[in-house]
């Protein structure tokens, strides 16, 4: 019952995002690429992409970051970004079946609502 659960959050979360747009509506913060492509690995390999943030305001804020699965991994649960600086978050993707892959962060300013959706993906060899 708890995977079904998460797995309709996760749904609901990537429809809205598709219906609203995957930038930060209010412009507070950024990212350089929101999907990174890392082009082909093998199955039981990991692969990483590395995204860079910057915090668009005169005030310090942390970002938070949640992962879709368990296949999906982050070098830290949140960002602390100095006004008008950038920040990297690493993330690392068991590549487990055949075919396209896609894994989803989620990106939040701690303390909103709304999210925004960054992406790894690729294929198998």
């Amino acid at each position: 019952m708890r995977i079904i659960n998460k797995v309709f959050i996760i749904a609901c979360v990537i429809g809205l995002t598709l219906l609203t747009g995957c930038s930060n509506p209010d412009e507070q913060y950024s990212v350089r690429r929101s999907t990174i492509d890392v082009g082909s690995a093998n199955i039981g390999d990991s692969v990483c992409a590395s995204f860079t943030f910057k915090n668009q305001t005169a005030e310090e804020m942390n970002i938070c970051f949640i992962p879709d699965c368990d296949c999906t991994t982050i070098d830290r649960d949140f960002l602390k970004l100095r006004p008008h600086k950038r920040g990297q978050l690493k993330v690392k993707v068991a590549v487990d079946k055949p075919g396209e892959f896609i894994k989803y962060v989620y990106v939040k300013k701690e303390n909103a609502e709304d999210y925004m959706i960054i992406a790894v993906k690729g294929h198998t060899k």
